[in-house]
Formats: structure tokens, sequence, C-alpha cells
């Protein structure tokens, strides 16, 4: 139901209009990124805002690239916003629409606003603009004059056929409110706003008209955003006036901010989707913790995204920002790590793991308890492939050199002698050797891990030797003894 192709209606022709359509009024949401960067952490909460409520509601999510501005859009981040929104398994019912595309729609709505006296041409140009800015003693507090607001319809439409213009939407007097779903009333007075441009002289529209006319022509009921649009909601909705059309209900997102309570930004470290994902995040873990931002999700389990939908509450967004915690992220990561099918992380793992062969399930198990990441989880899995990793310096000066190299080899000879290579046994032999030659347990313990895994830390000593194997551990921990007798060389 394009603009250009169908009158405008009323809010109350247009609520009748749903009625009929639908069975009852369907709730329709949309995003809408400019392709001028990567999916950004604020962008990829703000979308799954969005089809939480839609999934929620049984309504409908729509998808539209704003891709007007041509000298910063590129085919490549619209590539890459659709990678990560694909990622994230945030599925778009309609779309993706290009704002590009719908030029000649949004030039209708500008002609239409014109036509009603909602808006007007103005033929100042820059330079006049300019010299009565600085008229002002303070510039930076400009609000276009209205100097052509006065001019009659007879005297533009003659100025107009020798003259460039642009076209300025007129802001009525008096308040422009609305009850915001998110944030409650928001009030703005028409003095705080100025005749806005809705076309350049160029014939190309600007921003708040361009989103007026999709959000409108697509049938959006509720906008949901970030709150940095709480400025330009004023706007729009003069707009939505000077159509005589019904406005949808607005919801305004609180931000995302660092752990310094500003604006989310690069300085904070990593804000794109696509980059949480090389960096070894799962999909489900990153798709839990934005649903919990300013929520009321169980920040502390990995749901599905099932259950997200269903627990989800739009009146239970938290009207404050929110912080984005790497810490957390990463806390809900390895615990999914944890928790999730063998198989599927398997599947998942493929893609940072770059040795031929892969380590069997007893390995996985063990060493995903003790990684946040799937890089980290390859790399604690090296050791179980490769013989020749480095030690770790920092574990490796805390060995007792002199005590390893007097009994080490006869540890070694006793855990040969183990006819059933479990746990229990493993520990019964350690510990039953480390009494008998009078020394402590973790005068076997740390450099048994050591020479395992390379470093200080990991799952318990027992379920590694288990994971490990009777044949390849042994050849670690003779390759470690050697390495202490010869004073740090491999031999």
């Amino acid at each position: 139901n394009e603009i250009s192709q169908v009158d405008f209606h009323s809010g109350e022709e247009f609520l009748i209009f749903g009625i009929i359509l639908f069975g009852g009024f369907m709730v329709k949401v949309r995003f809408a990124p400019s392709p001028t960067g990567y999916l950004h952490i604020g962008g990829a909460r703000t979308a799954l805002v969005n089809y939480l409520y839609a999934q929620k509601t049984g309504g409908k999510f729509v998808l539209r690239i704003e891709d007007t501005d041509e000298n910063r859009s590129t085919k490549d981040m619209t590539a890459a916003i659709l990678e990560g929104l694909e990622w994230l398994k945030i599925q778009w019912d309609e779309g993706p629409f290009f704002q590009s595309e719908r030029k000649e729609l949004h030039q209708e709505c500008a002609l239409k606003l014109l036509e009603r006296g909602f808006a007007y041409r103005c033929f100042c140009s820059k330079e006049e603009i300019e010299e009565r800015k600085k008229r002002l003693e303070n510039p930076a507090e400009w609000k276009y004059d209205k100097n052509c607001r006065a001019i009659s319809k007879e005297e533009s439409d003659k100025r107009a056929a020798t003259e460039k213009f642009v076209i300025r939407c007129k802001i009525p007097e008096g308040k422009i409110e609305w009850n915001d779903f998110v944030k409650g009333k928001i009030s703005f007075n028409s003095s705080e706003i100025e005749d806005f441009v809705v076309l350049r002289s160029d014939g190309s529209p600007t921003y708040n008209l361009s989103v007026v006319a999709d959000d409108y022509s697509l049938g959006i009921t509720h906008i949901l955003r970030g709150e940095d649009h709480i400025s330009n909601t004023p706007k729009q909705l003069a707009i939505y006036k000077g159509l005589g059309i019904e406005p949808p209900l607005f919801g305004h997102l609180p931000l995302i901010l660092g752990k310094d309570r500003k604006k989310l930004s690069k300085r904070h470290g990593t804000t794109s989707v696509i980059a949480f994902k090389k960096e070894g995040i799962l999909s489900l873990a990153l798709f839990n913790f934005l649903a919990s931002l300013g929520t009321n999700i169980d920040e502390e389990k990995c749901l599905s995204r099932e259950e997200i939908a269903r627990r989800f509450e739009i009146e239970k967004i938290k009207k404050s920002s929110s912080v984005f915690d790497y810490d957390k992220l990463l806390f809900l990561n390895g615990k999914l790590i944890s928790e999730m099918d063998l198989n599927e992380l398997k599947e998942e793992l493929k893609n940072f793991w770059e040795f031929q062969e892969f380590p069997d399930d007893k390995a996985l198990a063990v060493t995903r308890t003790r990684s946040r990441t799937l890089i980290e989880l390859s790399k604690n899995l090296i050791p179980f492939i490769k013989e020749d990793f480095e030690y770790d310096e920092s574990s490796l000066s805390k060995i007792d050199k002199e005590k390893t190299s007097k009994y080490f080899g006869q540890f070694i000879f006793h855990l040969e002698k183990i006819s059933e290579w479990i746990q229990d046994k493993i520990e019964q032999e350690l510990r039953g050797f480390a009494e008998e030659k009078g020394l402590k347990a973790k005068d076997l313990i740390h450099p048994s891990r050591l020479f395992l895994v390379g470093k200080g830390e990991s799952p318990s000593i027992f379920d590694l030797f288990y994971a490990m194997g009777k044949e390849k551990s042994l050849r670690r921990l003779k390759r470690g003894l050697n390495f202490i007798k010869s004073g740090g060389k491999d031999v």
C-alpha cells in the first residue's frame, strides 16, 4: 500500500483498515539501519527488541536499509549488517527494503505536504542563511527564522519556475507530545523546533520525511528505536499531521553505556556483532546478553530464543541506560560452551580449529569447562593434538625442579603400571606415590598439569589425565621431565 498508490487515511480509517485486513490490529515493527558501518551492538539490541516484540505479539518484523546517504552507504556494509542479523538468528518477515529505491514516494509526500498547506517553499540560499546567523550573539542557537513562510502561494509558484528552493515543513504552534510506550509522556514546545527541510533543492528527501513515508507505506504500527531519536520524533509527528495520517506508537530504548557510563563506542573495545563472532562468542550467548540489557530476562542463564520471546515484556523495559559488561558476556558464553550439546559445539568450533585432526569427545568435554570463548577452547585443545607446545614461563617458575627431577621418573613408572586408565585409579596412584615418598600431592599435580597442557591452570588433573588418554599422557610427562632435566631444552 504505497503512499503514491493510495489516498492518505485518517487515524480512524487506518485502524479500521487494519482490523478488516488482519481480523484484528496486527503489530508491525521495523529495524532500519544505515549501511555506513558494521552492525553495532546498540543497533543489534534495537533489532532484537523489535524482533522479540513481534514474536511476543504474533506480529511482523520488517527490515529496511536506510541507504540514502550515497557518500557513506556501501553494499559491503549492507552485507555485513545482514550477516550480523542472520548470525544472531534475528529473522525478518519482510524485506529488506531499500530506502534509496523509494525516492518517488518520498517526493510525493513532500508535494502532499505542500498542497495541504503544511509545508512551504524556502528560497533562502545557504549564503543568506549564514549571513543571518552571524547577526546573532550565539550563531550555534540558530533556528530557521521562517523568512519564506509568509510568501503567498501565487508568488511561490511563480518563483519556483526560475529559482532554486527547498521544501520546509511547518511546525504547528503549541506543544508536540506523545505517550512513549517505553519512557512515558514526552513533550516538546514548538519553539524548540525549527521549520525543517523535508526536500532538498536537488529533489532528494531528508531523513525525517523518508522515514515517515516508508513507515506508513509499510504499515508500521510501533516504532521501537534508540532514545537518540527522540529529537526526531516531534518532526516526524509534524509530518504525519501534515499528511493527515495517524502516526504509529513510539517507544525509545535507553542507550547502552560503557563501564565509564558514557555512550558505548569503539574506545570501550569490541562493539561490532561480527567482531564478537570472530572473537569466539556464540550467537545464542550474545542473543541472551542483548536480551538481558534493560529487560526482565534472566541475566544468569542461557535461555533458548523461544523462551526469551516467551518471557519478553515490553512494559518491563527499563527507562534508564544499561551498562555493557563484557565480563558478563564472557560468563554467559562460557556457561553455554560448558552446557551445550557436544555435537553442536564441534560444529561451532570448526571455524576456529586449524589442525586436520579433531579432538575427541573426552577432550572436548573436559576442556570446555575452563573456556570462555571458542578461541580459548581451541587453544586449550591444542595439547591434546600436538606435543611440541610451549610451557608457560610463570607456571614453569613455580615448579620445584629438584623434586621433579628426583621423583617424577618414578611417578611415571607407577602410572605406566595402571591397567584401567580412569580418574579414580590415577588419583589413587598419585596420592599413594606422594605419601610413599613423603611428598605433597601438589608436588606431582603441578608439574603434571604443566607437562600435559603447558600451563598452571586446567580442569581437574585426574579428569585431564583421563581425557588425554594413557599413551598421550605418558609421552607428555616424559617430555616435560626431560625438559626440566636438560635445564629448559626440549630433548
